[in-house]
């Protein structure tokens, strides 16, 4: 397929397109600051993306292993789910790989190798939805979970509420003081 040796020598410019696509989804200053600073350490979230949307284009062209490709596209969806943004705004930088291939290779490419590619496009999407749905509720469960903690714990100092059934009847104050005599 002429249009997979064609990713493959510009792949660094192609996920660089594909990274601005991303970042169009973000306001400017964010998009500023992220174009000028993709280091791993003091801008992880860019990083991250940058190398997900690297391993996407490997998966996309290879498109052997769909664990592989399933790997880069969780990683990125994570940051994705825990920002408060629609889903449909989260995933639809996917789409933009179609529109990076249209822009980089629609001269050299025929409308069958594009048509390839778009259905891969189409599936990724399919397996992003499914990604972002599970790790969305993962944060809404910590959420929850962090919510529950901080009232238990509130409730607990102020004695509204008791550890056990035993502590609730006095029970285990008897014990303690039968055991300490």
């Amino acid at each position: 397929m002429q249009l997979s040796v064609f990713i493959q020598e510009n792949k660094a410019a192609v996920v660089e397109k594909w990274f601005d696509h991303l970042l169009s989804s973000f306001p400017p200053e964010t998009q500023k600051i992220w174009k000028k600073n993709k280091d791993r350490f003091t801008n992880p979230v860019c990083h991250i993306f940058h190398a997900s949307l690297e391993g996407m284009v490997e998966g996309l062209v290879s498109w052997q292993d769909a664990e592989a490709l399933a790997r880069p596209l969780s990683d990125l969806l994570k940051v994705r789910a825990v920002q408060d943004v629609a889903p449909s705004k989260s995933l639809s930088f996917i789409f933009g790989f179609k529109k990076v291939l249209r822009e980089m290779f629609g001269g050299q490419a025929d409308a069958g190798e594009l048509g390839v590619f778009d259905t891969r496009v189409d599936n990724l999407v399919l397996m992003a939805f499914d990604l972002y749905t599970k790790n969305r509720e993962q944060v809404f469960c910590m959420r929850i979970d962090e919510f529950k903690h901080a009232h238990h714990m509130a409730f607990r100092k102020a004695g509204i509420i008791c550890e056990s059934p035993r502590q609730a009847l006095g029970l285990e104050d008897r014990n303690v003081n039968a055991q300490g005599k």
